[in-house]
């Protein structure tokens, strides 16, 4: 049995479409049937500058955002039946690439790595968040991170840590990105400051308030405009702080304590300025820490976020992203389009690529 996939064959070459076999899931593996593919900026990245991966990995499947339905399962799995709605990040460290990466009809999973979609939720919304909720997940919770109590963890550690009284920043707040790391430190933690550094406009911060933000700040004022209102705000008591965005971290570092150590979890490695830094030196030393968002690498962790995955949706702790658009069937030409988009940064609708055509919506 064939199926068609969209493959990276050369770094800063288009995708091609090309047909090739429908993999058998093994032990403890399920054989995806994919509907939505979800892109994001690290796809341009993988195919415009082989980010993360070497020739040696071509030819290459992008594509980590996955909803569907099940197609098969391998030996050993219970948990799992044909048919069953599922969302997952694909998985190119345990399983080859060209039988794991999301641009193609079928693909494979660890068993232990989805969640079950809620009727609630449709396909489309689904394959919205796998890369950047588990991105923000990591971040916030994984010691590569600002490793902080996860939701998961005994009510004793979590009380005694204390959230209401403590406070975050996310830089990025209006990326993708940073709203799902607002709505995972409001309403998953319960931090009593929240705030957002985003481009403000009107809209976009009732936004964010609606996500949990408790204060949203301008990132255009500049740096000493930006870190003096956040200051304002949390004084010299901030010890935690996320870019979601930038792989210059001067600004993140400028926020944090001067009296007390605090920590940057950063999405991208990047570098500090040492001499633009302001807000005072950093008397009590600061870490910034870049984090990859990933269950695989990560799996304990991993494990407990797909777990709880849909119960959070059904909660409305987590909401999937309401705007983005589609591409019936993989169509070389439009996707890579869509890629083309993210090149040059700024506010990108998302994509989502139906491989088979159509997905359900609900």
């Amino acid at each position: 049995m064939s199926q068609q996939a969209l493959v990276l064959e050369n770094f800063g070459a288009p995708l091609v479409l090309r047909s090739k076999a429908i993999p058998e899931p093994k032990e403890n593996q399920i054989l995806l049937k994919i509907l939505a593919v979800g892109l994001n900026p690290h796809d341009q990245k993988v195919r415009d500058l082989g980010i993360i991966i070497t020739p040696d990995n071509l030819p290459y499947i992008t594509g980590n955002d996955l909803a569907g339905v099940v197609e098969a399962v391998g030996p050993n799995v219970t948990s799992w039946k044909v048919g069953d709605r599922l969302v997952a990040q694909a998985d190119t460290f345990t399983i080859p690439n060209s039988a794991g990466g999301g641009l193609q009809e079928y693909a494979l999973l660890p068993a232990d790595l989805a969640a079950r979609i809620p009727d609630s939720v449709s396909l489309d919304e689904a394959a919205t968040l796998p890369t950047i909720a588990m991105a923000a997940f990591v971040a916030l919770f994984h010691p590569s991170g600002l490793g902080l109590p996860a939701p998961h963890s005994p009510r004793e550690e979590i009380e005694a840590f204390g959230y209401a009284q403590r406070s975050l920043v996310v830089i990025g707040g209006g990326s993708n990105c940073g709203k799902v790391a607002i709505q995972m430190a409001a309403l998953l933690a319960g931090f009593g400051t929240i705030v957002a550094v985003a481009s403000k406009t009107p809209e976009g911060e009732a936004e964010l308030r609606a996500l949990g933000a408790t204060h949203v700040v301008d990132r255009r004022g500049g740096l000493e405009a930006v870190v003096e209102q956040v200051r304002g705000i949390v004084g010299d008591g901030l010890v935690y702080a996320l870019d979601t965005v930038g792989t210059e971290h001067t600004l993140g570092v400028s926020l944090l304590s001067n009296s007390e150590k605090g920590t940057l979890g950063t999405l991208l490695p990047g570098s500090v300025d040492e001499s633009k830094i302001v807000g005072g030196s950093k008397a009590a030393g600061y870490e910034v820490k870049f984090s990859r968002g990933s269950g695989v690498l990560h799996r304990e962790l991993g494990q407990q976020f797909w777990k709880h995955l849909p119960g959070w949706l059904e909660e409305g702790r987590i909401r999937p992203l309401k705007r983005y658009r589609t591409i019936s069937g993989l169509d070389e030409k439009a996707v890579n389009e869509a890629l083309d988009g993210y090149r040059h940064g700024g506010s990108v609708t998302k994509v989502n690529v139906h491989p088979h055509g159509s997905a359900e919506l609900r």
